[in-house]
């Protein structure tokens, strides 16, 4: 079969490999549709100490396919708690001490670990899209995300970055009660914003802001912005090492709260699927781009600068 290979940072190579056959408990998924995101992208210029297996590594983790035993259609979370550890007994399962990933969605088929195979694979309803249901994953991960805000109804929130998360975020948000504000400089995203239930703005003053770009500059604004007693949520991942200069004055006198959120749960998989099922939001604005297997690695290399999300169709 035909596969996506990270080989390091930059290199990406269509390769063929040998078609997986399943254990006890595992399932072979034949992929209909995967989406390009944020992490994959980061990850393709400089790597990841979470998500890669021993390179060369398959790569690409938002999918929607058939199981080939039962020719269902089912989307795939990447990864699986233990529920067993101290952490998972604390219901933190994004913290999981030995949560298992799976990456290789950028390719024709996917073999999924058992464990992941029982409590992170979903029935897709017929008329919801492939490309619709993969985002469940990243969608999940929004929602695990206003939990850890704590957004309240009638809380202003935020959104610093306008990318797929960033709109994603928005809708959570106001799924949630609270009344989200889009934050970005390309007046496109802007008034994309509004169709994801947000009103773009600056932010100023928010009693939540949520950062969801993954940079220094992104960072360093939901700081400057959020107001004093407010919270702060930094959803977007930096890499390893990455320093952050934080206001003591404001910090220690102003009660700041800054927190971190990471991943997805089980249940905001679920939750995550239902949602895009209600079709509340115009999900498919996010998709923008679709392309075959072998341009995946031309597109990474060379992002349009109109790119939400693409569906890569193996």
């Amino acid at each position: 079969m035909r596969a996506i290979r990270f080989h390091g940072p930059g290199d990406l190579r269509v390769e063929e490999v040998p078609r997986p056959e399943p254990g006890d408990g595992e399932l072979l998924v034949q992929v209909e549709t995967a989406l390009t995101d944020g992490t994959d992208l980061k990850t393709f210029r400089r790597g990841h100490p979470r998500l890669l297996g021993e390179l060369p590594s398959a790569f690409g983790h938002e999918l929607c396919g058939y199981d080939v035993a039962s020719g269902r259609r089912v989307v795939v979370a990447n990864s699986a708690p233990c529920g067993a550890c101290p952490a998972c007994e604390r219901k933190q399962e994004t913290l999981c001490e030995s949560l298992e990933f799976l990456n290789g969605a950028y390719a024709e088929f996917v073999l999924v670990p058992a464990r992941i195979a029982r409590v992170n694979v979903l029935p897709v309803p017929d008329r919801l899209p492939a490309r619709v249901a993969a985002l469940a994953e990243p969608l999940a991960c929004c929602l695990h995300g206003v939990d850890v805000a704590a957004v309240e109804a009638g809380e202003t929130v935020a959104i610093v970055g306008l990318g797929s998360i960033g709109l994603l975020l928005c809708a959570c948000v106001a799924d949630a009660g609270g009344w989200p504000v889009g934050v970005a400089r390309r007046p496109e995203r802007r008034e994309l914003a509004r169709e994801f239930g947000a009103e773009p703005g600056d932010g100023r003053g928010a009693d939540v802001l949520i950062e969801a770009a993954g940079t220094d500059e992104s960072w360093r604004t939901a700081l400057k912005l959020v107001r004093p007693g407010g919270r702060v949520v930094f959803f977007g991942g930096r890499e390893e090492g990455a320093q952050l200069a934080v206001d003591a004055y404001r910090l220690h006198y102003e009660e700041l709260t800054l927190q971190g959120a990471f991943h997805h749960t089980p249940r905001h998989f679920r939750a995550a699927l239902a949602f895009l099922a209600s079709g509340a939001y115009p999900w498919e604005r996010l998709i923008t781009h679709r392309v075959p297997l072998e341009q995946l690695p031309a597109l990474f290399a060379d992002p349009p600068p109109d790119l939400l999300k693409a569906a890569v169709v193996p």
